[in-house]
């Protein structure tokens, strides 16, 4: 076995998506939490990296829950343990290092570009060019600390922070790890908040972007894979 991973969802329509079958590939064993109805454990001990999904709900929401993930967060830092948060569990880890979250001035629903900066480069994103293809829905976003361990990998004409890593942990505020019938179920679970002129140029765009998404997936991956390989509990 390679590896034990914890991962948390807060809904279940966002789960691990491509990543899922590419850990089970390589031997990794998965133990998923939906945060919002199930208990969260106390401790990290006995994982090797720790991932925290999107939802929709605020970093801010009064939820128990959001609390036990930043605590597990917290502790994934302290240890040096490999962690990825995405969307929410970005923004969540971005509170941990005491950074502001807060609504952004544009929500951010469909196909956008972000530029990778010279250190994405060389870690999670390495093997991948400097101009990204992501697939975004978030409403709110962050401003990090001036931290010597923070660095920015990823931002964009609308936001200056997409992307970031700290020690092990790394915050994407984007999703890579999508397929089609994922972004079909969201689309239909979140259709409150886009018309259906919208719904039909995502679902559109899907089929001709779906292989270009699965191959950013599985660079992401393999990075990340490799730092978890490396973690010594």
């Amino acid at each position: 076995m390679q590896g034990k991973i914890l991962t948390i969802q807060n809904i279940e329509c966002e789960h691990l998506g491509i990543f899922k079958p590419l850990f089970e590939h390589d031997g990794f064993s998965i133990d998923t939490v939906l945060a919002s109805k199930e208990k969260l454990p106390d401790s990290l001990q006995g994982y090797n990296a720790l991932i925290v999904l999107g939802g929709p709900m605020s970093v801010n929401d009064p939820y128990d829950y959001l609390r036990e993930e930043e605590r597990l967060i917290l502790q994934a830092l302290n240890s040096k343990m490999p962690m990825l948060g995405i969307c929410l569990g970005s923004q969540l880890l971005a509170k941990v290092i005491n950074g502001r979250v807060y609504k952004g001035h544009v929500k951010e629903i469909g196909w956008y570009t972000v530029n990778l900066t010279e250190h994405a480069l060389r870690t999670v994103f390495r093997g991948l060019d400097d101009r990204l293809l992501v697939f975004q829905w978030h409403n709110d976003t962050y401003d990090l600390p001036d931290d010597a361990n923070i660095s920015r990998l990823a931002y964009s004409s609308n936001y200056s922070n997409q992307a970031f890593i700290v020690n092990n942990a790394i915050g994407l505020q984007f999703h890579v790890e999508v397929d089609e019938h994922m972004i079909q179920d969201w689309l239909e679970e979140y259709s409150y908040e886009l018309d259906s002129s919208i719904k039909d140029a995502i679902l559109n765009e899907v089929k001709h972007k779906q292989r270009m998404l699965e191959h950013t997936a599985r660079v992401v991956y393999r990075n990340f894979s490799s730092m978890i390989s490396l973690y010594k509990m």
